[in-house]
């Protein structure tokens, strides 16, 4: 089986224009882990490291039904043969986000169907620290996951769509992070 229908089995993967938020089950949870290690080996040597990131890989916390990784690497790992290697495991390249996800990569079941995002950024950078910290931050808290759950439920009612839910969290992501 091709590892984005494995993803697509546990119930993940969502259309481009579709937006609905489920729990996090610990079946995404040990997914996120096997699709961490799966790009880890795919990318020796072409990446720093590669960590499960986002509401997905915190248990019982409502997020996407999408897994994200994100994925440092230095200034002379060549972001062209991370791509190759990726590409080749089927990846597609979406772009540079900048500082909105770096370098995207998005992982389909079928067309326009994703089951997993891939942030490629900067080893030690800002987004790799605050990718890393917020996922621990939430895993650790039960007052912060209830802070994050609160406002994602919050957009959720209000019926905005994908692009106005993820600037909807912006402030409370950054509230959490800077530990207020």
């Amino acid at each position: 089986m091709h590892l984005a229908e494995s993803l697509a089995d546990l119930g993940l993967g969502l259309g481009y224009d579709e937006f609905r938020l489920e729990t996090t089950t610990q079946a995404w949870v040990d997914a996120g882990v096997s699709l961490r290690d799966h790009a880890s080996v795919v990318l020796a040597g072409a990446a720093t490291s590669v960590e499960p990131i986002g509401s997905s890989s915190v248990l019982g916390l409502l997020a996407k039904p999408i897994l994200d990784l994100a994925v440092s690497r230095t200034a002379d790992q060549e972001l062209a043969t991370l791509q190759h290697r990726l590409e080749g495991h089927g990846w597609i390249y979406r772009g540079d986000a900048g500082a909105d996800g770096g370098h995207v990569f998005v992982l389909e079941d079928r067309p326009r169907h994703r089951v997993a995002h891939l942030h490629v950024v900067a080893a030690g950078g800002d987004q790799w620290r605050d990718y890393v910290r917020l996922r621990d931050l939430l895993r650790g808290s039960a007052e912060a996951r209830e802070r994050y759950a609160e406002v994602k439920r919050q957009l959720l009612a209000s019926g905005v769509d994908r692009a106005a839910y993820t600037t909807g969290k912006s402030d409370i992501v950054r509230s959490l992070l800077d530990g207020r």
